[in-house]
């Protein structure tokens, strides 16, 4: 059909059932044109943005929904020019019941779109499988919902949420794992100003080029690392469970080439190795060197302490001390000497038996505790952002 007396045609249309196969992918769809009697015609896609590039919008419509199109002056060519939520023709349009999807298109995209005030307070961008583009300016007197969302069908979303409770970033597997990064949320159990990863799954920080620095710098607090796992036994490799494999709950630094170093740059700086629970059993700190030759050193220009109920020194080689002062030692009990060979004792001027000018012993332990005490670090115990 032409357009010979130069006057725009505007007509209602709907998309035909096989209507936007397009074997040329030119952004042609083929609709039924009302005012022609629903003749089958080509229409041609148009856009909000189009581009001589790889730049634009495009979003054609499905099979069987009505649409707006037009024919202008001087064209033989209908334009698409958008889609209406009109009921679809195989709707019933007579007395029979329709179900409230139909009967409300708007709230098939979304449901939310007036909750807030009775008027349309979001924008929305969505696939028919509900992925999407959400923009959200909702408030009232009871709630504050300010966002922009990209959200997958299956519920995976990127979300920027200005709304005073929340105030973040988040990324959201759906899966509970999720990175939140908060601007200054009201409250108690987010920080502002912070980044918050959380997982049920393994988190993998890789590096496999350069460093990586995980510092608290001037302004900052605490730097901690803390592992509740409950100590039960766990597969290795993954999903074979083995009573004397490893348990859940261990802190592991390892270097493969090089050292492990540990520093306290402080003044008055101070490093501690304590078992914490004060009703264990069997506890151990255990130093140890497996290579040849090697060596453990400690090492002071103050004092060294050792307390225990029992102190046991066994050397496969020989045991050597030496005192610039005087050498004390005191037994409640018995003091045993037993020697494989000689046992020289020298004195200068003179050695003295059972005389009564021996000194009694006095180690001096100190006790210094951190400034945890027995607690250990608890800042961060159970903590979840959910």
């Amino acid at each position: 059909m032409n357009n010979p007396n130069n006057i725009p045609i505007i007509s209602l249309a709907e998309i035909a059932a096989s209507g936007t196969i397009d074997p040329d992918r030119n952004g042609t769809f083929w609709a039924k044109i009302r005012s022609i009697g629903d003749n089958v015609e080509p229409v041609s896609y148009v856009s909000p943005y189009a581009s001589n590039g790889a730049g634009g919008i495009i979003a054609i419509p499905e099979p069987g929904v009505e649409i707006l199109v037009c024919k202008p002056v001087g064209s033989e060519r209908w334009y698409y020019m958008g889609s209406t939520f009109e009921p679809e023709p195989e709707q019933a349009t007579t007395n029979a019941t329709v179900p409230d999807s139909q009967i409300k298109p708007l709230a098939r995209i979304d449901p939310y779109m007036y909750r807030a005030r009775g008027i349309p307070m979001r924008m929305v961008w969505r696939g028919k499988d509900g992925e999407g583009l959400t923009i959200s300016e909702e408030d009232n007197p009871a709630f504050v919902n300010h966002k922009v969302e990209l959200h997958s069908s299956t519920g995976k979303k990127v979300s920027l949420i200005d709304s005073p409770n929340e105030d973040a970033i988040i990324l959201d597997s759906n899966n509970h794992s999720k990175i939140m990064v908060t601007n200054n949320p009201q409250r108690d159990d987010v920080p502002p100003r912070a980044v918050i990863i959380e997982s049920q799954g393994p988190q993998w920080h890789l590096n496999k080029g350069s460093g990586t620095d995980i510092a608290v710098l001037n302004d900052g607090k605490e730097l901690q690392l803390l592992n509740e796992a409950n100590g039960v036994p766990y597969g290795d490799p993954p999903g074979v469970f083995d009573p004397s494999g490893p348990a859940a709950g261990n802190v592991n630094i390892q270097s493969a080439w090089h050292d492990v170093n540990v520093f306290a740059q402080a003044e008055k700086g101070r490093i501690f190795i304590e078992c914490l629970n004060t009703t264990g059993v069997d506890q151990v700190i255990e130093i140890q060197t497996n290579g040849e030759n090697g060596a453990i050193r400690i090492k002071t220009n103050g004092k060294v302490d050792i307390e225990a109920n029992h102190i046991g020194i066994s050397a496969s080689g020989n045991i050597n001390m030496k005192a610039a002062g005087a050498i004390n030692i005191e037994a409640g009990s018995d003091l045993s000497l037993k020697s494989g060979g000689t046992v020289f004792a020298d004195g200068a001027p003179n050695i003295r038996l059972n005389e009564g000018g021996s000194q009694s012993a006095d180690p001096d332990i100190g006790n210094t505790e951190s400034i945890y005490g027995n607690t250990g670090i608890t800042t961060y115990t159970q903590r979840s952002t959910s």
